[in-house]
């Protein structure tokens, strides 16, 4: 593993070259795009550039955008940092000269040596999102693979627009107890929109916290968690392979499985999560997630990627990191997927079959997307860097879906009219 430098399209899949990923439903989705087109150059609107001895102008990395849905005009817009924590603009949809953004989180009670513990982690950010009822969720720790990846504490929650935090350290399993979010990374977060103040979070390792050992040897637990209360409190969720449970809150071994994204369905009313060495897994109330009978390829079976219960993953099975998108509009998905070596498994689409509101299909990930040009070629399937910074994010124009595809820069293609030969951005 080799530490990324901070140059500008070294983070392609993750910096404010592709802060549209984050913006494709708001305001890219919205009000940018129809206003320039897609033609347009794409332009940096801060947070402001500084200037670095070794990487020259840079504006660190971003690790997630998330805009307020309850702000129609998408002027309202938080981004998650690696070590700059959150930061808040509230006319993100102006010019781009215009546009500002302030830090929210540069001082935090949680995060003094002060609050009962010596240990004090970086304030990276690896998920953020923004709840219908304006609850802002911020998930600590970096879950990319990388040296400069730091570890976090747990989940910050704001019900007031950023102004004060809450942390969340932690799940409270009941009698099965409890499992610590210290020493880990949130690689996702994802609300429903059926249920209000459900919240699913993906917790994945910092590598950082792997190399100091930062995480509790028992009780910092990877996987999937959620929340009936809008990020209030937390409980470990069960995952199962048909019948045979992968993972569950009275597993007590440590360090469970890497989830790597999670996002939610609104046609299907579905939760859906890529989960390391096991495969993609779907959920409809967060607590209890089974394994996809049709998996994204006809790599990832259950013979090279057994269920396991309470051991250690297969790491042969060839899922290290998942993408996953959704049309909001059509209920149709994407999923990208590198294995350990970062050697591309394909992008693969579920297509809905929408009729009056619904899905007509069980999900199959039938049609393969031709996903060559994102390979380093000559031979190789590699995607460089696809462990370290794969995006991936669909949004309905018109009568057609708008896929982009980030990895060591961002890639665009239509669905009704390119999607053979995806065309850098």
């Amino acid at each position: 593993m080799q530490s990324r430098g901070h140059a500008f399209r070294g983070y392609a899949g993750l910096g404010f070259r592709v802060a549209a990923f984050g913006l494709v439903g708001g305001v890219l989705g919205g009000v940018g795009l129809a206003q320039t087109g897609l033609s347009a150059a794409w332009q940096p609107v801060g947070p402001a550039q500084v200037t670095s001895q070794r990487y020259g102008t840079v504006t660190g990395r971003v690790t997630s955008i998330a805009v307020d849905p309850a702000d129609a005009t998408g002027n309202t817009v938080y981004l998650g940092t690696t070590g700059g924590g959150v930061w808040k603009s509230t006319n993100a949809a102006g010019a781009a000269a215009s546009v500002t953004f302030a830090p929210l989180t540069d001082s935090l009670p949680v995060f003094s040596r002060n609050a009962g513990s010596g240990v004090v982690p970086a304030l990276s950010i690896g998920a953020v999102s923004v709840s219908g009822g304006g609850v802002v969720l911020a998930g600590t720790g970096d879950p990319n693979d990388s040296l400069d990846s730091y570890y976090g504490e747990g989940i910050l929650r704001s019900a007031d627009g950023g102004l004060t935090w809450t942390l969340a350290e932690g799940s409270n399993d009941g009698t099965a107890g409890g499992h610590s979010f210290k020493g880990l990374a949130v690689a996702g977060l994802a609300w429903s929109t059926q249920t209000p103040g459900l919240v699913v979070a993906a917790m994945s390792p910092a590598a950082e916290g792997v190399l100091v050992n930062a995480g509790d040897a028992t009780f910092s637990v990877m996987g999937l968690y959620y929340s009936a209360d809008s990020g209030v409190t937390w409980k470990m969720a069960t995952l199962q392979d048909g019948t045979a449970w992968m993972q569950r809150p009275s597993f007590g071994g440590a360090p469970g499985n890497a989830v790597t994204a999670v996002v939610w369905n609104p046609v299907r009313q579905r939760f859906y999560a890529a989960v390391r060495w096991h495969g993609y897994y779907e959920s409809a109330d967060g607590a209890t997630w089974t394994r996809l009978a049709n998996q994204p390829g006809t790599g990832l079976t259950l013979t090279a990627c057994p269920t396991n219960p309470g051991l250690s993953a297969n790491r042969g099975c060839p899922i290290f990191r998942g993408s996953i998108a959704v049309d909001a509009a059509t209920g149709d998905m994407y999923a990208l997927t590198v294995d350990t070596n970062n050697s591309d498994q394909g992008l693969w689409r579920d297509a809905c079959g929408l009729s009056a509101g619904g899905c007509t299909n069980a999900v199959a990930f039938g049609t393969r997307l031709d996903s060559s040009v994102l390979e380093v070629g000559s031979g190789s399937t590699v995607i460089l860097q696809g462990d370290y910074d794969l995006s991936l994010a669909a949004v309905a124009s018109g009568s057609d879906t708008l896929l982009f595809v980030g990895t060591t820069d961002l890639y665009r293609c239509s669905i009704v009219a390119c999607c053979g030969t995806p065309r850098t951005r």
